[in-house]
């Protein structure tokens, strides 16, 4: 991932970015937390 130095990223691209970022890892957790919440239930069936 090489990027040119002399280009400069505005703060538009750079928000965007870290929305991105943002969206990713909130997906990332809430599939961690129901992954949780099943597992528990399932154990809890027996």
């Amino acid at each position: 991932m090489t990027r040119n130095p002399q280009e400069r990223r505005t703060p538009e691209q750079i928000r965007a970015g870290n929305k991105r970022i943002g969206l990713v890892l909130l997906v990332i957790a809430a599939a961690f937390f129901v992954a949780v919440v099943v597992n528990q239930y399932l154990l809890s069936r027996g």
